[in-house]
């Protein structure tokens, strides 16, 4: 095998993972028979994957700011910009079961394809967030709470978190 690759661009990033999910699952997809708008069960398709992957989501560390709280020399309001998937790590697809039946040639074929897109979907990755909020911003106040007190052990530290 030949492969040939060019880097077009490194972009440097500030993206702070907070948590990581272990994710599996068996994704399923059918497809009816139909002939002339009957419905054939001889004719169905389906198809399952089975998956395994990571999931990181966090925030944009770019985003967050840090502002002292009022005249208090040791007390800080951080503000936390709203959560982001950050990307997938280890993604495993078994080789996909199909069960057809003897007729199966009526009816639209499974896209292998189309099956892992929706398993890695934007809608997904924003469900893996809003399932794991309260998490997240436990994560986040730890996080921050602990590099501001490794300078101020006596630091007052307050968060407000985008919505």
């Amino acid at each position: 095998m030949s492969d040939s690759q060019i880097y077009q661009s490194v972009e440097r990033k500030e993206e702070v993972a907070l948590l990581a999910l272990g994710i599996q699952g068996i994704a399923r997809e059918n497809e009816d028979g139909r002939i002339l708008g009957v419905r054939l069960p001889a004719g169905d398709r389906t198809t399952l994957i089975q998956y395994d992957f990571t999931a990181k989501v966090g925030i944009d560390g770019e985003d967050v700011e840090v502002d002292q709280a009022g005249l208090a020399e040791s007390a800080f309001v951080i503000s936390i910009p709203e959560f982001i998937f950050i990307g997938y790590d280890d993604p495993h697809f078994e080789d996909p079961i199909e069960s057809n039946g003897p007729l199966s040639f009526i009816s639209e074929e499974i896209e292998e394809t189309d099956m892992i897109n929706s398993i890695l979907s934007e809608e997904k990755q924003q469900s893996y967030i809003d399932d794991h909020l309260e998490l997240l911003r436990d994560q986040a106040r730890d996080y921050y709470t602990a590099i501001v007190r490794s300078i101020d052990p006596d630091a007052e530290v307050e968060f407000e978190f985008a919505e």
